[in-house]
């Protein structure tokens, strides 16, 4: 029996080295929007523990000077958390891309698995076809055989 050769081999063997990349890249993508959202939390809590601060130093007594320089302190730390706030948004597009991309790369090399299944299945059924044939040649020369020697012995 002939061996199945997919002619396509390569070419799916590609498409699986592509979804795994695809993969790696989505993994990479969701470890940097983890990374981000961790720093975001960070910044929104220096930013409330800021708050507290601010306020007990008030209810204290501050110098003007000490309450401006609280203030910019503060102001700084608002504009660090929408920053990383923003870089948290950034990270979700680039997740949904990377995911996109990868059920695309999927469905690309499940086609070929798909089309590579069905012609193992007809090159199956295609030498199960030539076997029983030729099985069934050998029983017909045969039979033939012994048909034609009861006649010559039978003369």
């Amino acid at each position: 029996m002939k061996r199945f050769i997919f002619r396509l081999q390569k070419v799916m063997e590609l498409r699986k080295w592509r979804e795994r990349f695809s993969q790696q890249k989505l993994s990479k993508a969701q470890h940097d929007r983890e990374t981000a959202r961790k720093e975001l939390q960070e910044s929104l809590t220096d930013v409330s523990n800021q708050h507290e601060n601010q306020k007990q130093r008030i209810n204290s007594g501050i110098k003007a000077g000490d309450a401006l320089a609280e203030a910019r302190y503060t102001q700084r730390l608002l504009k660090e958390a929408a920053l990383r706030e923003r870089e948290v948004e950034h990270c979700e597009l680039a997740v949904e891309e990377h995911r996109d991309d990868l059920v695309e790369k999927s469905r690309e090399r499940k086609i070929l698995e798909k089309l590579r299944e069905r012609q193992l299945n007809e090159h199956s059924v295609e030498a199960g076809r030539r076997e029983q044939k030729s099985m069934d040649d050998d029983a017909a020369r045969r039979h033939h055989n012994i048909l034609a020697g009861k006649v010559n012995s039978g003369s």
